[in-house]
């Protein structure tokens, strides 16, 4: 991988686009950004977007932490290789967080007619009527996530950039993508199928369609995340995605 800090700032800037259509709610305390929401897991309640100097950071960082303690929130932090100073995770390890998990930011440099579809799925794009069995699937056991998911279908099925599918099987609805186009960057999120229905190819028919219609709207970089060393990463590989960037979640061992 060849690091594009370029590349990078864009896959994040969508990612956060997406974020903030029913997901989360983003404050700029000027050098960070504090990430709120309803969800209870660190990764949409933390600090992000370091863009400040060795000598404002500890403050930053009492400022944010407090914000999210107000919200009920242990501290976290979200690290990515754009983020100044370098020093942020030497300021987060001696403050007694630890890194907990890494996800990859993969971006789509392969061939679309090599992403195998299955003949038994057909993929329809979801309307305002959809939405509901979109945010069931896509939400899982969860019923937070459902709940979001709910809410940021709602906000954005009707926006002309905002794609979101569903696969039926027979009939019945299977699988979930969402793709987000912000100009010529795309992000493709909300992947998801039922448990029943897996490895019988809804995913890569979902993703299929996903990127073709990507690169029917000119997208030069298709963008998705995943958690590293993952069967899903692994799969996005072998179908022509490559590593864009690592970020790293930080979190309090309390949290």
């Amino acid at each position: 991988m060849t690091f594009d800090p370029a590349v990078s700032l864009r896959i994040i800037n969508n990612e956060r686009l997406r974020q903030a259509q029913g997901w989360v709610e983003h404050r700029d305390l000027g050098g960070v950004l504090a990430v709120t929401s309803d969800a209870p897991i660190a990764g949409l309640n933390c600090l992000e977007a370091f863009n400040t100097t060795e000598a404002k950071l500890e403050g930053l960082l009492d400022i944010g932490f407090a914000l999210l303690r107000a919200f009920d929130r242990e501290p976290a932090a979200h690290v990515t290789p754009l983020d100044r100073p370098k020093s942020v995770t030497q300021h987060l390890e001696r403050r007694g967080l630890r890194e907990t998990q890494r996800t990859h930011a993969m971006r789509f440099r392969g061939d679309v007619a090599a992403i195998p579809l299955s003949a038994d799925v057909e993929v329809r794009r979801a309307g305002p009527d959809d939405v509901s069995p979109f945010a069931q699937i896509n939400g899982g056991n969860e019923r937070w996530a459902r709940k979001l998911s709910l809410a940021s279908a709602l906000e954005g099925v009707n926006e002309a950039d905002n794609h979101f599918y569903l696969a039926y099987v027979e009939g019945e609805p299977v699988g979930t993508t969402q793709l987000l186009i912000d100009g010529a960057t795309a992000g493709i999120y909300a992947v998801a199928t039922l448990k029943a229905h897996r490895r019988k190819g809804v995913a890569t028919t979902l993703l299929a369609a996903a990127v073709r219609d990507a690169i029917a709207a000119r997208c030069d970089v298709i963008a998705l995340r995943t958690v590293a060393g993952s069967d899903a990463q692994r799969l996005y590989e072998r179908y022509g995605f490559e590593l864009a960037h690592e970020s790293r979640l930080w979190e309090s061992p309390s949290g």
